[in-house]
C-alpha cells in the first residue's frame, strides 16, 4: 500500500505544534533549564522517541518555540493592520509600535515574555551561535528590513539617531524593550 504523504505531512505538523505547545507551557512555568524533554514529552502525551524524531535537543526545540511564537505575533501584526500599514511610519513611530505592542504582551501574554526572558538566558548559557538559531531569526527578517527602511529614512527625517551602526541600534533597542517589559 502506498503512503500517503501529505496525511504523513499532517500528522507531523501536529506532532511538532503539540511538542512545541507543551514545551512553551512547561518552559515559560518553570524555565527552560528545569525541564527535560522527557517531561515536555510526557505533557504532550507521546514518546520520548517522538520528541527525539523531530527535536533532537532542547536547544532545537526551544529555538523551534521561539520562531513559532514571534513568527506568529508578527503574521497577527500584519492580517490585522494590511500589508501597507507601515507604509507612512517614520522610524520613530515604527519603534513606538514595537514598543506599544511589547507592552500588549506584557499585559495579555506575560508567558510568553517569561519564555523570552529564559530563552535569551538558555541561548547565552549553551552558547548558542548561527546557524542554530536560524529558525529565529529568519521569522524576525520581515520586522528587520522594515527597520532598515525606516533608518535608512532617518537618515533624512532625524527621527531617530543613524550615527550609531544600524545593527547595533537595532539589536539595542529590542533588547531593551523586551528587558524593560520583562
Amino acid at each position: 500500500m502506498a503512503r500517503n504523504t501529505e496525511r504523513d505531512e499532517r500528522e507531523a505538523t501536529r506532532r511538532k505544534e503539540q511538542l512545541m505547545k507543551a514545551g512553551f507551557k512547561l518552559f515559560s512555568e518553570n524555565g527552560i533549564e528545569n525541564v527535560s524533554l522527557q517531561k515536555v514529552a510526557d505533557a504532550a502525551d507521546v514518546g520520548v522517541a517522538t520528541m527525539y524524531k523531530y527535536y533532537q535537543t532542547k536547544v532545537k526545540l526551544v529555538v523551534a518555540i521561539s520562531g513559532k511564537i514571534w513568527g506568529d505575533l508578527w503574521k497577527s501584526v500584519l492580517a490585522q493592520n494590511g500589508p501597507d500599514f507601515f507604509e507612512n511610519f517614520t522610524a520613530y513611530e515604527y519603534i513606538e509600535l514595537y514598543l506599544d505592542m511589547i507592552i500588549r504582551l506584557y499585559r495579555e501574554k506575560p508567558e510568553m515574555l517569561r519564555f523570552s526572558n529564559n530563552y535569551k538566558n538558555f541561548i547565552s548559557r549553551e552558547k548558542v551561535k548561527g546557524e542554530a538559531l536560524a529558525e529565529h531569526l529568519d521569522v524576525l527578517k520581515p520586522a528587520g528590513a522594515l527597520y532598515h527602511k525606516f533608518y535608512e529614512q532617518a537618515r533624512s527625517d532625524k527621527s531617530i539617531r543613524t550615527d550609531i551602526p544600524e545593527q547595533q541600534l537595532f539589536t539595542s533597542v529590542a533588547i531593551a524593550m523586551l528587558a524593560v517589559a520583562e
